[in-house]
């Protein structure tokens, strides 16, 4: 561990000299003592506080907490940390986390420790970029496309173990196309609701299956699916779930004249208890549009 930081202290050195700066300027620029900053740079602070690393990260303009992780952690640590932000609800992170996780992939993208993951990080790269609205649903189909040409094929889907990113573009994809490589994306929704890896990708499936049954109209199916997702959402205990799916039952009910009074409620009530407020704020402004 002391090895770890002390390689810590020498990036902090550099990134400081390459900024032109003395340990003087940068205590004179942050609420951090020349003392503090000369004990980090010497590898001298068995824990460094996130106050420290946040102070550091305004003055160098680079994200120190995932620089630190990964030389005292390893960058194994940063990785399961992007992977555990693609939850459900990614859509809604704010923009400056997906943004900052981004920088973390570059960080971390050319780890020799992490080679057998590089295809994992460049699908990540892929989805998180998707997610920015940096490229378009052609251009992650394309790229997707290109980066699982060897895995994916249309005669051994059916029996194809996917990764969680794997199948959080696969739904982007089915979401906004007929299908991929000749793939239907009924097909496609399916095996997401279907396969047992990761609940967080049976909820987000029953989301998307909800919303590709009530594009075509179909009420029975789009209702079927959306209690299938409340039901699963409910045994994993996720907030953030129930309120995507009750959003959908709300639309649903709203279109086809039924009463809709229970769904809104339940966003609201589920709203006080989530973690997530932009996602709430988002579902409860698209209600009021709807309503008026």
């Amino acid at each position: 561990m002391i090895n770890e930081r002390k390689e810590f202290g020498k990036k902090l050195i550099e990134i400081r000299e390459r900024k032109g700066l003395r340990q003087a300027d940068v205590a004179g620029l942050i609420n951090l003592s020349q003392r503090s900053i000369g004990r980090l740079e010497r590898g001298e602070i068995e824990s460094a506080s996130l106050d420290s690393l946040i102070e550091l990260s305004k003055v160098y303009g680079t994200d120190i907490i995932s620089l630190y992780k990964k030389y005292i952690y390893g960058n194994l640590c940063i990785l399961d940390e992007i992977n555990s932000l693609l939850d459900v609800n990614a859509v809604f992170l704010p923009k400056e986390i997906r943004i900052n996780s981004l920088e973390k992939i570059k960080l971390i993208k050319d780890a020799k420790d992490l080679e057998a993951k590089r295809y994992e990080m460049e699908l990540l790269e892929l989805f998180i970029k998707y997610l920015n609205s940096e490229i378009s649903n052609e251009a992650l189909r394309d790229n997707f496309e290109d980066l699982s040409s060897n895995k994916i094929k249309r005669r051994n889907f059916s029996r194809l173990n996917l990764s969680t990113v794997e199948l959080r573009i696969l739904l982007s994809i089915a979401t906004t196309c007929k299908s991929f490589k000749n793939i239907d994306s009924l097909e496609i929704f399916e095996k997401c609701k279907n396969q047992d890896k990761d609940q967080t990708i049976k909820i987000a499936s029953c989301n998307n299956l909800a919303n590709f049954y009530k594009y075509y109209d179909d009420f029975d199916k789009t209702i079927e699916t959306i209690n299938d997702g409340i039901k699963i959402s409910m045994e994993n205990s996720s907030i953030e779930g129930l309120i995507l799916l009750s959003y959908i039952k709300f639309v649903a009910l709203f279109r086809n004249n039924k009463e809709y009074a229970d769904s809104i409620y339940s966003i609201k009530v589920l709203s006080e208890y989530t973690k997530d407020s932009n996602l709430s704020k988002s579902v409860l402004r698209k209600v009021d549009k709807i309503i008026k």
